[in-house]
């Protein structure tokens, strides 16, 4: 009868960092992984804050109002502020959308923003190129003032609600 051998797992790349950055400090594994993790988050760039949307005045009877700034133009450089008005309001390539972009990236029917109890709603609406929040491709999201998407990867948009 054969002898079995044994053979031993090929240890994860993780594990294989674990110990080179272990053995290189002089520490346990552990306590070289926080210092790695910690000098990481250092070096990352601090996340950005989002303001808070402006409170209407106590017994205002008008709703909040969304104001979309696209892609940077503008005398101010935050976007060309475009008011959503009509609802539901398309955002795409074909004329009859209420906000038209000029772009062959974008759908002719790209997204759509409702209004609904959770709030400000943005639905992407099967576009090819997709729609991102925090570079995740998203379907369906809602608005916070402040927020920036990306249409098919590359046009900005960011609410403001006033």
């Amino acid at each position: 009868m054969a002898a079995k051998t044994v053979r031993k797992k090929k240890p994860s790349e993780l594990d294989e960092l674990r110990a080179r950055a272990a053995k290189a400090l002089g520490t346990s594994e552990k306590e070289a992984e926080l210092r790695a993790l910690r000098e990481l988050l250092a070096s990352l760039p601090a996340a950005p804050e989002k303001k808070p949307a402006p409170q209407a005045a106590p017994g205002n009877p008008l709703p909040q109002r969304l104001y979309l700034m696209l892609d940077g133009r503008g005398l101010d450089g935050r976007g060309m502020p475009v008011e959503v008005i009509d609802l539901p309001c398309v955002i795409g390539s074909g004329r009859n959308c209420n906000v038209w972009i000029n772009s062959p990236q974008i759908e002719t029917r790209h997204l759509q923003i409702t209004h609904g109890d959770e709030g400000w709603l943005l639905e992407d609406l099967g576009s090819e190129h997709g729609t991102f929040f925090e570079d995740r491709k998203i379907t369906r999201c809602v608005l916070e003032h402040g927020d920036e998407f990306r249409l098919a990867g590359y046009l900005r948009l960011r609410a403001e609600l006033r």
